[in-house]
This record gives C-alpha cells, structure tokens and sequence, in this order.
C-alpha cells in the first residue's frame, strides 16, 4: 500500500511539472525584412528616401507596435563574433549618439533592432548570424576536427562542376503565380505594408522556389548541389536557431523579436513552430 502512494504521489509530482512547465511558451515574432542599407546603392530605388520625415515615422510606428510587445531580446542578423563592436554602437546610441558610418546607420540593424531595443529597454540587441562563406576565407581556421571537415565540404562543392539536369523539364517551369518587383512596389506603399508583403507565405514560397530550385535540378547522377542547399543553406538557419536556443532563460522571458531578412524566415518559423516552447505570432496581427 505505501509502495503504490509513494508511486501515485511522485506520478502526480511529475505531471504537475510536465503541466506547468509545459504552459510557458515564449512568444517569437518573427520579423523579415531586406537590407536597408541597400538603398545607399546608386543603381537601386530600395528605401531611398528611408531618411525622409514620412519614412522615419512609418518606421516609428512599426517599433510603437514592436515594444507593445515587450521583447525580452532582440536577435539581429550579424555574427556573435561581431557583437562587441555592435554593443559600442548600441551603447553610442543608447547614450544619445547615433552612428556616423552612413552605411551603418541605415541598416535595418540600427533603424529597426536598435531603435526597438532602446525603447523596450533592453541592454543589448544580441547577433545569431552564421554566414557559410567564412569557411572559404582565408584567415579561417576550424576550431575542431568536425569543423575542418565541414570547410572541406564547402570548398570541395564551391569546385564541383556538373552543369547536368535532372527532370529539366519539371524543374525549369516558372513560379506560377506573378509578383510584383521589389523596388517599385516600395515606392507605391508603406513601410509596414511592404514589410507584410515580404512575409506574406506566397512570397515566402516564390523567394525559396527561385532561390533553390535550380539547384535541385542538377546533378543527373549526383545530388552535390543539393548537398549544399542542405547542409549550408538549411544549415545556417540551424545555426542561427540554436544561436537563439542557446540564450533562453525560460523562467524569465515571455518573448523574443527575431530581425532577420526575409528569405531566412520561412524555414525558421518552421523550427520555432516545431518546438512546443515557442508560440510563433502572427506578424500582420503584431503590425496591424
């Protein structure tokens, strides 16, 4: 009899734990967006008027409905490598001084991750970016055996060369559905508007369609340009999930903003709608 209320007792124990820990899910907005900076470039009509009165305050009201949010931390597209020179900006910028590097200051980093930041409170805005390409450079050294090994990938497929085509006929059919061009569209609406267009599903389909679906359809006999939407394209989106996983406190936050460009968000909403701590919101409703 005692063996079964000892057995019943740490049961009921148990699934009280599994129930309330469980019930604590952080909130992720995931936010995608294009490079501010872009609109710096002679050649490109993106943003550029982002320093205009009517742009500054279509930007200002995006963060208004950002810091409604309450984020807890807020994850930008640069590399941790990189984040003490990120936390002296935020610090400048924190103690009323903006960046002078123009570039710098028109990312969407200072503009939309900074500008939040500060309002919400937070001390740092924190970078989760993992770029493949640094494994080609030529002052990388690998920190591990595994490493090394996947160095020698990425070169070895950056040197493959086999231009033939599977099932060309299927994989060269175009994206059935029309969308509009980026640069103009930019121009007719706003900033929250084009935004939304961005993470809008459909365009999200159309970006990952034509970003990789060429590389499906070579290979007759191999599947090494697959190899490398895989392991480095699907890879990094790993990378920069776990970048955030590894700074959860899941006692204290309530939620994450997630600042990253538009063709990553598709495949990291899928591994934060995988994982039952996390409740991915819908941007139109935070933005809205």
């Amino acid at each position: 009899m005692n063996r079964l209320l000892t057995i019943l007792f740490f049961t009921a124990v148990w699934t009280g734990t599994l129930g309330q820990t469980s019930n604590n899910k952080i909130k992720i907005i995931l936010l995608g967006t294009f490079h501010f900076n872009q609109s710096l470039d002679s050649t490109s009509k993106l943003h550029s008027n982002l320093f205009s009165v009517k742009r500054q305050q279509e930007l200002t009201e995006i963060i208004d409905k950002l810091v409604k949010q309450k984020p807890d931390k807020i994850f930008l597209e640069f590399s941790p490598k990189d984040q003490k020179y990120y936390d002296d900006i935020y610090n400048d910028y924190v103690n009323g001084k903006e960046p002078e590097r123009l570039r710098t200051k028109a990312n969407e980093i200072f503009q939309l991750g900074m500008k939040t930041a500060k309002r919400a409170g937070l001390k740092n805005v924190i970078g989760i970016n993992y770029q493949p390409q640094e494994l080609a450079e030529k002052g990388y050294k690998p920190l591990n055996i595994a490493d090394k090994a996947l160095q020698d990938l990425y070169i070895a497929i950056g040197n493959f060369e086999d231009s033939t085509k599977s099932n060309a006929q299927f994989y060269d059919l175009a994206f059935p559905q029309r969308q509009p061009k980026q640069d103009s569209l930019l121009q007719k609406t706003t900033l929250t508007d084009f935004i939304l267009q961005l993470n809008d599903s459909k365009r999200q389909q159309f970006e990952e369609y034509n970003n990789w679906n060429y590389f499906y359809s070579i290979g007759k006999d191999n599947m090494n340009a697959t190899d490398y939407v895989g392991t480095f394209w699907y890879g990094a989106n790993v990378r920069n999930y776990n970048n955030v996983l590894r700074q959860v406190d899941i006692e204290k936050d309530k939620c994450y903003l997630i600042i990253y460009g538009s063709s990553h968000i598709s495949f990291l909403k899928y591994l934060f709608t995988m994982n039952p701590y996390f409740e991915v919101l819908d941007l139109n409703k935070v933005l809205k």
